[in-house]
């Protein structure tokens, strides 16, 4: 439910969707969260815009401390190892992603942070 939601409220047609667990970086405890993903190049890659806000969302916070985690692609288990872009990488990613999400475009407008671009490497 939560994509279709984004989508209609962001304007881009709703694409697949995975089911993120990471380890909560004060608690330890496994926590989980629904997410639009994007491939391309054979990678798969999930977006940290937290709509704009001014910090990173907490399953950001969560990668950060601890890359290593779990991730429901079609209902398939995945192993994976979350690896942040950065450079010339990132850039090539974001403009495709924005292309793709114009709400993108918003977000970047909204806050001063580097908006995260992580790859979900399978392990």
């Amino acid at each position: 439910l939560t994509i279709p939601v984004f989508a209609r409220a962001t304007g881009f047609r709703p694409g697949p969707a995975l089911f993120l667990e990471t380890t909560g970086r004060k608690s330890g405890i496994t926590r989980g969260v629904a997410l639009p993903y994007f491939e391309y190049d054979d990678e798969i890659m999930v977006v940290g815009s937290n709509g704009g806000a001014p910090r990173d969302t907490n399953w950001v916070l969560n990668l950060r401390t601890t890359p290593e985690a779990v991730a429901y692609i079609k209902r398939k288990r995945r192993s994976v190892h979350a690896r942040f872009t950065d450079g010339e990488e990132r850039d090539r990613y974001w403009k495709l992603l924005k292309e793709r999400v114009p709400a993108y475009h918003e977000y970047e407008q909204l806050t001063t942070r580097e908006i995260p671009v992580v790859v979900l490497e399978s392990r």
